[in-house]
């Protein structure tokens, strides 16, 4: 195989990180001009979270696939921190090997952040994905903004997102505001029926289907258990057949998985599955009746199916939820209110021709174009912080509160 005129690396640490690249990673794939790796590491190696491993091998990026085993031995944040050690050592024998000549990588992460920094003392410019979000309830809020100061290139999905990334002293000539690259493509995806989608995952077709994942607050991962308990005991209230997926494999996230797994056992409509895959997961919101959890696919692609969502809790506070989206705090009656409100066949009516604000499937394209584009000089490594005039400031918070 003839060398490939640019190196672009891609990072993924979990099936959540790789769902949303995997339209980037097939326009990478498919273009001459480029050579891609894929550096996989974290919670792709969990038995435990469906072994994604494998599901990049089985999509046939076996080839270009480099392995950087580094999983936590649990979810304490002891063992989160070695596992990051773990990474942060891997990716840098990676790079001491072969470098590419961009890293890409997307999100929040903790499990991605030591890739980010092993790619610092290479000189290895990192172009970052969904930058410039918040997310109030979780530690992923502060790698995230990390991230964007160790990266080079930015990708953001939303234009507020983008001023955001201004505000942290981006330069603007290194911003690109591309949408979410998870919901390339959705429209030319292999869709099943809703009888074969139900059959396949042993439910039933004449009764409504609710998408459930929840992951724990990892400011406060201690309280897992409890608020699991509180959305189950609200769950039970529901005339609903529940597709429980896994959460992350973020500290606290055991109890819930325990917790899960105990209410399915007494409950033949409910099933839990660790990962269902990006294709299969999108059949299923193309067929469900509702998303119920704190997971971020509530707020991104949930929108692309006009379904209905109920947040719960902190977890996604911040983020720009469109209007299928509704917030409730992790309280029993308020959760299930909202669940019954959710499943009323009138409510996604009404969401049949609602726009995504994260985009409209163009995002993989505007992503390829800078990173095959982009000058790899000095330029681009050196960074210039963007300050903004403490006026102008003040005047842009007045306005946010006014």
């Amino acid at each position: 195989m003839s060398k490939k005129t640019r190196h672009i690396g891609v990072g993924t640490s979990a099936r959540s990180d790789f769902g949303l690249l995997t339209p980037l990673l097939d326009a990478l794939y498919g273009d001459a001009d480029i050579r891609l790796g894929i550096y996989a590491t974290g919670m792709h190696f969990s038995k435990i979270h469906g072994n994604t491993i494998e599901e990049i091998r089985d999509l046939g990026f076996a080839d270009h696939l480099l392995e950087i085993p580094g999983l936590p031995a649990d979810d304490s944040p002891a063992a989160i921190g070695a596992g990051m050690a773990s990474v942060l050592a891997g990716f840098s024998e990676a790079f001491a090997r072969e470098k590419p000549d961009i890293l890409v990588v997307l999100g929040d992460r903790y499990d991605i952040l030591p890739a980010v920094i092993a790619a610092m003392p290479c000189n290895l410019p990192v172009a970052h994905i969904s930058g410039g979000e918040v997310t109030e309830g979780v530690i992923d809020d502060s790698i995230r903004h990390a991230i964007t100061k160790m990266s080079h290139l930015h990708f953001p999905a939303h234009e507020e997102y983008r001023r955001r990334l201004i505000q942290l002293g981006e330069e603007p000539w290194r911003i690109t505001v591309s949408g979410e690259p998870g919901l390339d493509g959705i429209d030319e995806l292999p869709f099943k029926t809703r009888v074969e989608i139900y059959g396949e995952l042993k439910f039933s077709e004449d009764r409504p289907l609710t998408v459930f994942t929840f992951h724990p607050e990892t400011l406060a991962p201690g309280s897992s258990a409890d608020a699991i308990a509180t959305v189950l005991a609200a769950a039970d209230k529901i005339d609903s057949q529940i597709l429980f997926t896994y959460p992350n494999a973020d500290a606290g996230s055991l109890p819930i998985i325990d917790a899960i797994k105990d209410f399915c056992s007494d409950r033949e409509d409910c099933h839990v599955h660790a990962s269902l895959g990006r294709v299969r997961y999108y059949n299923v919101l193309k067929q469900a009746d509702c998303i119920v959890g704190n997971s971020s696919s509530g707020i991104v692609e949930a929108a692309s199916f006009g379904l209905p969502v109920v947040d719960i809790g902190d977890r996604q506070r911040g983020r720009i939820a469109p209007e299928n989206v509704s917030h409730v705090p992790c309280d029993r009656e308020e959760i299930a209110r909202a669940w019954v409100s959710a499943l009323d066949p009138r409510v996604r009516a009404g969401f049949k021709d609602m726009v995504n604000p994260y985009g409209q499937g163009r995002s993989a394209a505007e992503i390829l174009t800078v990173l095959k584009s982009v000058s790899l000089g000095r330029e681009l490594l050196i960074k210039k912080f963007c300050d903004i005039p403490m006026d102008t400031h003040i005047s842009q918070q007045q306005e946010n509160t006014a």
